[in-house]
Parts: structure tokens; sequence; C-alpha cells
């Protein structure tokens, strides 16, 4: 008897053990993440694992998060090197240091970031605003969101944050809202490192800001807000940031998570659940024309231009009524105006509960680049947050 306590005993002391040190090493996070050839969806691929895609930034540098830890991939070399760790503290948003927490709740997506010329990195994670003057630099916690959390919200889109110059960033106010309260748009201005609100749309107009983002072309600041008809709205803010002027509103033709610019026009996709007005839509910046390009199932969060013109969107499942099947797509729109389908992978955990999610193509969140990278989100062809790289001419050459 006393034999077999011992055994139990070293057998529960090892096994411990080795639970420790696994903890341990997932904390640390690799040190490197290789890229690998692989077909994905019939197309050919560069794939990483574990990565949720952030941007590009202007050296063509492709940077990622897995976690609270962040990874680079310089242009032209083959492997992702970590870089950085936002230091939330202990609460609860500490345990997405650990990949099995977030392959059990299916939160891969724990930090939204955004890099400027100079290297200074903004990041939202936690319920915080966090800044860094760059690798090898300490974050500093420079904002508490006061509307983030359970039964509160998510804090910011994908989308939502955005340097507009090389001392200033823009967030908007994503939340639930159900009274329709004010939501804002806030400034962080480096010199000070501080945050202030640049303007705030006032209660019961809309429920929250899906995207805020820079034209690069006419270095205009556009806004896309949601959900209802009524609160539907795509718009620009004038030069003093005074006032939001829409393009269009009261439909959900005007419900987008993120603009394409393009030098002569402007592209989104719906996040609609309408049957009939879902669909991937132009403006025109000269002649204010809008035209539908295409029908679509589903909403559509992601979209980007390539270096070649190519404009990519994908749709999500999520349950609306407007979904004919499971399968996630990639819309292709090529230079001569013909958009190309792919259908992609299926939606894995769909039931209501604990494991819920959304089935997403994650897209980078920059415009102008010459490979698309997309993190694959709950979806039983693949391990969650799954990267892809493909190449714009590989791109070309399917359409």
């Amino acid at each position: 008897m006393g034999y077999i306590m011992n055994m139990v005993l070293v057998i529960s002391a090892f096994l411990l053990a080795v639970t420790v040190i696994y903890l341990m090493l997932d904390y640390r996070g690799s040190r490197s993440i290789p890229l690998k050839k692989v077909m994905k969806f019939g197309i050919e691929c560069l794939n990483a694992k574990d990565l949720i895609v952030q941007e590009y930034d202007n050296f063509g540098n492709l940077w990622a998060t897995r976690g609270l830890l962040i990874y680079l991939l310089k242009k032209g070399e083959d492997k992702f090197f970590r870089v950085g760790r936002i230091p939330c503290g202990f609460n609860i948003y500490w345990l997405n240091n650990f990949r099995f927490v977030r392959r059990i709740t299916l939160r891969s997506e724990c930090i939204e970031l955004s890099v400027n010329k100079s290297g200074n990195i903004c990041a939202f994670s936690c319920g915080m605003m966090w800044f860094s003057y760059g690798i090898g630099q300490s974050f500093r916690m420079t904002m508490k969101l006061e509307n983030f959390g359970l039964n509160k919200g998510r804090g910011i889109m994908s989308t939502g944050l955005q340097w507009i110059n090389e001392n200033e960033v823009l967030f908007g106010e994503y939340f639930n809202n159900p009274g329709r309260g004010k939501v804002a748009i806030f400034k962080f201005t480096k010199e000070n490192l501080t945050w202030s609100k640049l303007y705030e749309f006032p209660s019961g107009q809309i429920r929250h800001i899906h995207s805020v983002q820079k034209d690069s072309y006419t270095g205009r600041l556009w806004v896309c807000v949601g959900d209802e008809d009524n609160e539907a709205m795509i718009g620009w803010l004038d030069d003093e940031c005074v006032n939001v002027s829409p393009i269009g509103t009261g439909s959900q033709i005007w419900r987008a998570c993120q603009l394409v610019f393009s030098e002569d026009a402007l592209f989104w996709g719906t996040d609609t659940g309408s049957m009939d007005l879902a669909g991937i839509y132009r403006w025109d910046k000269i002649t204010e024309n809008l035209t539908l390009l295409k029908k679509t199932d589903g909403a559509i969060f992601f979209g980007t231009r390539l270096r070649n013109d190519i404009i990519v969107m994908s749709t999500d499942r999520e349950g609306f009524q407007n979904e004919r099947d499971e399968i996630t797509r990639l819309y292709f729109l090529g230079k001569d105006g013909k958009i190309t389908e792919f259908q992609c992978g299926t939606w894995n955990y769909k039931k209501h509960g604990f494991r819920f999610n959304f089935a997403k193509l994650r897209l980078q969140r920059s415009q102008g680049d010459d490979y698309l990278a997309i993190s694959v989100l709950n979806q039983k062809e693949m391990s969650d947050a799954e990267l892809l790289l493909i190449h714009e001419e590989i791109i070309a050459d399917l359409l």
C-alpha cells in the first residue's frame, strides 16, 4: 500500500512539474514562429500558427499578436520574432497569456495594435490603451476605457484604431450601449501621452463606432457607425473635427465596418443581415454616385487593398438571417471590375453559450501591401488563429 501511495505521489509531482514548465514556456512564448508553405482554400499560402494579424508598417514589416505577446515579421524574412508584451497586470485578462485559455474561450483577439513611421506603438488590450516608443521600450498605460468588459463590450473594433500622423492616434468607442448614450472618438497626443475627446456623437444618435480611418489619397478622416437603419452612417470629419459630414445614412447600405480607399472611390462591404441590401458597394469621390457591385450574404467585417490595386473583402458567419450556409468567403475585386468569390472555412463553434463566437477571416488593417494577411478564426478546417499570407501575384493569377 505504501509503495502504491509513493508511486502516486511521484507521478503527481512529475505531472505538476511538467504542467508548471509548460505554463512557464507558454507564458514566455516562442522566440520565433516560422512560416511554412501550404495549400489552404485551394490557394498557395505561407502559414504560421496562432497569430492575429494587425497591420503592415510603412517599411513592409508585418505586425501580429499572440495572446498578449507582440510579433514582427520583417520584410523578406521567413520567421516572426517576439518583440514585446502588453503588461496588463494581474487581472482576469492576464490569463490571455496562456494558449489553453484562449482555446477554451475562443478569444484569440486580445490586442489591437498600430504602429507609426517612427516605430511608436499604440495598442489596446485588457480594457486599456498602451503606448511604447518602440521595440525594446516598455509599455505604459495611457487610458482605461470606461465602456469595456463583461456585459459592456469589447472597447474598440479592429479598425477603430488609427495613427493620423506621427504624433496623434485616434480610436472610436465600440460597446453594447443599450441605452444609446454618448459615443466618442478619442485622440492621443504623443508629446504629453494623454487622451482627449476629439468628437462626440450625442445620446440617441448612434450605437457605437465601427471604424476610424484616414484616406491616404485625400487626408480625410472617415468614420463608420451603426447599427440600426437610423444609426448606420458613413461620413467624414471636417478639418476642425467639429462636424461629421455623412455621405449616406438611414439604411443598412451604410452599415460598414471598414472602408477601402482608392484614388477615385470608397469601397465597403455591409455589416448587415438584410436579405436585400447586403453587398459590396462603391462610392465615387467625384460624382458621389453609389453603385452596388455585388450582392453578398452575411456580414463583411474586413477589407483591404493590395499594392496591385486588387481589393479584398471577407464575410463572416454569426447567425444573420441572410447567411445561406456556414461557409466564410473571400471576395477579390480586380482592376477590371470583376469580383471573384472563394469559399473558405466552415463555422465551428456556433451554438450559443460559453464557446460561441463568430467565424471570421480577419485581414490586415493597412492598405497597399504586397501580401494579403489573414487570421482564420473559429473554423473547422484549421486550428484557431492560423495566419495565412498570400502574395498579390498569386491572387492576380486566380482572377
